[in-house]
């Protein structure tokens, strides 16, 4: 039963996909943004269902147990922050620019060629550590569910999901969205109620847990006071600045949609994450005795097997196979676009057709997807870890460059670079030299707002001033057509 669940709900994806194909082989704003035409209730499901990944649905349970619930509170805890943060700071700017990548923005503020280069490499790299973490939990849940070898899985789950973004682009994943983050909602909350109700008396349980897991509360924890903060600044920052979000910040219908849309996804991620924390966690401990927190990503599914029957368990793999192709679309699509729309199409070939530039991001999909197959045979431990580092880095290299740029007048191209290669080259050093887990960005972002603002101060240039006046001449004309437009409705 639940193989069959499973793979009919394949087939529904590639299916989705091709039908998708017919609107967006000839037109790019169809193919990236899916025509700008998403609605509030599309978008707000199509966020949670981006941002609710393998790492912080499936890997949270096992992550809390095994490395202290302070930090994987932390680390979950970011995440709705950095929705409002990205609902205030990037959502109205971003929008109303009318692009289609975070690349857009910075060579629409900036008009800076050493940019054209860096934030696409940039956002390819991160973006492909991210794809690898979730490339190795939708191995693992098929592994676990269906009694598949892990490389059996990750070669046929990653296939589908380079496929069906491959066909039908930014609109195949959307369509996708809906549905999985429905799914995923709805899924959590029956595996929560399942799960409480297994438990019996719920406070002996949870006194149960902390005695058996001390590490639980940060008692016999190893992590320091700089992993909690970096984890929690990482994903307040990194909602602004990660590429297959703010991809969804363009597709928007209106700037008004975009930030309903945020503050939607933060509601909904934090009840799920709630239900991770209060009910799963305790469960998990009380459920299962002999739980083997060294493989910590697969516990959630130990709980599931536990709780659930055939047909429930079928479901939730469905639903957690739903958060992981999500998440990994959102990033094949930052990827592909990175490569076809702003390295291909705005450095190599500027007067390629709409068609040729749709051609070459699918090639481009194939070949980061199965890069990152390749590199998912043998991943690390800790998906939490692994994906946060990634959005760390991201966020160390483009926060402060892409904040300061939109609030701040006398930012230069000049200044901003300085932040954007110092952020990331200072996060690098300082995850090779071993830091506490998650404290790195509390050094890169930091010194990335320093070095933006200090070296805006001192260089200036007719450029800068004229790629500011330009930047702020669209978004007064994107303004009030945006006000016209929401007058009409």
């Amino acid at each position: 039963m639940t193989l069959m669940i499973v793979l009919g709900y394949f087939l529904v994806l590639i299916a989705i996909g091709m039908v998708a194909y017919r609107r967006v082989r000839n037109s790019t704003d169809e193919f990236f943004v899916a025509g700008r035409s998403l609605g509030t209730f599309v978008n707000s499901w199509a966020f949670i269902a981006s941002l609710a990944s393998g790492g912080s649905v499936m890997a949270s349970v096992g992550s809390a147990l095994a490395l202290g619930f302070p930090f994987a509170a932390a680390l979950v805890a970011g995440a709705p922050v950095g929705f409002v943060v990205a609902s205030v700071l990037v959502a109205r700017p971003l929008r109303n620019l009318g692009k289609y990548t975070v690349p857009d923005f910075f060579d629409a503020r900036f008009n800076s060629p050493m940019m054209r280069v860096v934030v696409p490499v940039l956002i390819v790299i991160a973006s492909s550590v991210y794809i690898v973490s979730q490339l190795k939990g939708s191995a693992i849940v098929a592994g676990h569910l269906l009694g598949w070898d892990y490389q059996t899985a990750l070669w046929i789950a990653g296939i589908v999901f380079v496929l069906y973004v491959s066909i039908g682009g930014f609109l195949s994943v959307t369509w996708n969205d809906i549905f999985q983050g429905i799914l995923l909602f709805s899924c959590m909350v029956g595996l929560g109620i399942a799960a409480f109700s297994a438990m019996g008396d719920f406070p002996a349980a949870w006194n149960a847990t902390l005695e058996a897991y001390p590490a639980l509360t940060g008692a016999a924890d190893a992590h320091s006071i700089w992993s909690y903060v970096g984890a929690f600044l990482t994903w307040a920052t990194a909602i602004s600045v990660l590429p297959h979000v703010i991809m969804r910040v363009y597709s928007a219908r209106n700037v008004r949609s975009a930030r309903v849309s945020l503050n939607t996804a933060m509601l909904l991620f934090g009840v799920m994450m709630l239900i991770v924390a209060i009910v799963l966690v305790p469960a998990a401990a009380t459920l299962l005795p002999n739980a083997d927190i060294t493989d910590p990503d697969a516990l959630f599914l130990t709980l599931a097997d536990r709780v659930f029957g055939p047909i429930g368990q079928g479901l939730l793999a469905a639903a957690v196979l739903a958060a992981i192709m999500s998440t990994t679309a959102g990033l094949l699509m930052a990827c592909n676009s990175a490569i076809g729309h702003d390295l291909y199409h705005r450095l190599l070939r500027p007067q390629a057709s709409q068609k040729e530039v749709i051609r070459v991001t699918q090639a481009a999909t194939w070949v980061v997807g199965i890069l990152c197959i390749l590199l998912a045979i043998n991943p690390p431990e800790f998906l939490i870890v692994l994906y946060t580092a990634a959005v760390a880095l991201l966020a160390s290299a483009f926060f402060a460059p892409m904040v300061l740029g939109i609030w701040w007048r006398r930012t230069t191209a000049a200044g901003a670079g300085a932040g954007m290669i110092g952020g990331a080259v200072l996060f690098g050093t300082a995850f090779a030299m071993g830091l506490p887990t998650s404290s790195e960005v509390l050094i890169a972002l930091p010194a990335s707002f320093l070095l933006t603002i200090v070296v805006s101060l001192v260089t200036s240039s007719g450029r800068d001033d004229d790629a500011r006046d330009a930047w702020l001449a669209t978004q007064e004309t994107d303004k009030e057509a945006t006000a016209d437009a929401e007058s009409t409705r």
